[in-house]
């Protein structure tokens, strides 16, 4: 049984799905229509059974559902039900002979495992800052086949993807093809509004996510986090004063607790937790506070962790609660740039700790504004943990041992400021000293 739904990308979209490289890259700029041809081309490719096994990467699972609910489900409820079936708990959609596994970035490790023919990665430019994702997870599951892949997404710094391309432009490398698009390439959006909204954009976001060029060290926020990544776990040393930064969550992101000591500014202990109830979650915050000598605990007091903060206190420990507007979050956020970059601080080496501080960014909105955070599909509660506790650290004081000046060099310096002053006063003055 034949099955056309007429499904049609726009001539630029196709192009991409037509071309028969192995590995096509497309690097474009945002509201192109890279995701929906994606979706229009495993329909179209499922129902004609040109493969069998396809993935479908994205940032998270939420953006995910939305995809086949909107893209895909649409057009599936106009063929016989019994062709196709979708299996949300699973990700698995499965239409004809073939099926599509979709997976969300935040954990490679779960993609692992199987081999597939037909390949799609979503915003490449922010899933691929993961070169584990690339390297290790999906390249290898690939080699079983001659595969279809398409790798696209908005730069989001110089990362994997960036390599791809490069190595995509290279004439006369077989099995790459490089595709370089904006949304001025997509003929059904409105490109006057564009260009207005582009007035009020900064050059960098233009150039970034309008034209989908790659600008150096586009959304770098923490550089020379591994030259600080020294500390090693300790123990509580007597007269020591602690300070620990805790990220609250409870069930999607992790509950990160960094303590640091305040006489040297380094970071002695860590923990990082999930799906952890809250009265166990405030019995180990208080074992972890009276362990390092009753540490101050900086508190992200926001929303939730608001009652954490007030019951931590009934307890009698030193609760700071703070609360992460927009403002503060950029606060806490730039004095941690600023320790990392002048080396205020050490941290412990961690690969969890590393890998977040990498991959944190920041967006600049149309007016301006810098806001920092996580890329989707990635997390940003070490990064907060870190910030809250050294918020409440200052810089240390080194004391220098000063040699004693012999008369001559007294003399010398006398003889040097005599000359430095200038008003009669001040002459007098060196007269009677």
């Amino acid at each position: 049984m034949e099955i056309d739904l007429a499904i049609v990308n726009f001539p630029k979209q196709q192009s991409i799905f037509d071309s028969p490289a192995s590995y096509k890259i497309v690097q474009k700029g945002r509201r192109f229509g890279l995701t929906k041809g994606a979706a229009n081309d495993f329909i179209n490719c499922s129902l004609t059974k040109k493969f069998k096994h396809g993935l479908w990467v994205d940032t998270v699972n939420s953006n995910i559902d939305r995809y086949v609910e909107r893209y895909f489900l649409p057009h599936l409820n106009k063929v016989p039900r019994q062709i196709w079936n979708w299996r949300q708990q699973q990700k698995v959609l499965e239409v004809r002979e073939s099926y599509i596994d979709f997976r969300s970035a935040d954990r490679p490790e779960n993609i692992e495992g199987f081999g597939y023919d037909k390949l799609f990665l979503n915003e490449a430019g922010i899933i691929l800052k993961d070169e584990y994702l690339w390297q290790n997870s999906i390249k290898p599951m690939l080699w079983d086949y001659k595969p279809k892949a398409v790798i696209g997404g908005t730069p989001k710094g110089k990362g994997q993807f960036f390599l791809l391309c490069e190595l995509a432009k290279k004439e006369g490398l077989p099995g790459y093809q490089h595709f370089h698009f904006s949304p001025f390439d997509n003929p059904y959006l409105n490109h006057d509004k564009i260009r207005e909204e582009m007035k009020l954009m900064p050059q960098m976001v233009i150039a970034q996510e309008v034209y989908g060029e790659f600008c150096d060290d586009s959304g770098v926020v923490f550089r020379g986090v591994t030259r600080v990544a020294s500390a090693i776990p300790q123990k509580p040393v007597k007269d020591h004063s602690y300070v620990m930064g805790v990220d609250l969550a409870k069930v999607q992101d992790w509950t990160v607790i960094a303590v640091y000591d305040r006489r040297t500014n380094a970071q002695v202990y860590q923990d990082r937790f999930q799906t952890l109830e809250w009265p166990f979650q405030k019995a180990k915050i208080k074992a972890i506070c009276q362990h390092y000598n009753n540490a101050l605990i900086m508190l992200d007091a926001t929303g939730l962790g608001d009652p954490i903060a007030d019951d931590l206190t009934r307890e009698s420990l030193p609760v700071e609660p703070i609360k992460l507007t927009n403002e503060m979050k950029k606060e806490i956020i730039e004095k941690l740039i600023i320790w990392i970059d002048q080396e205020k601080l050490k941290m412990i080496n961690m690969p969890e700790t590393i890998s977040e501080f990498t991959n944190f960014t920041y967006d600049i909105s149309s007016s301006g504004k810098i806001r920092y955070e996580a890329p989707a599909g990635f997390h940003d509660d070490i990064v907060i943990a870190h910030a809250l506790a050294v918020w409440s650290l200052t810089p240390l004081f080194t004391q220098r041992l000063v040699k004693k000046k012999t008369p001559i060099q007294l003399a010398k310096d006398r003889s040097t400021l005599r000359y430095e002053l200038e008003d009669e006063l001040e002459e007098a003055e060196w007269s009677q000293i």
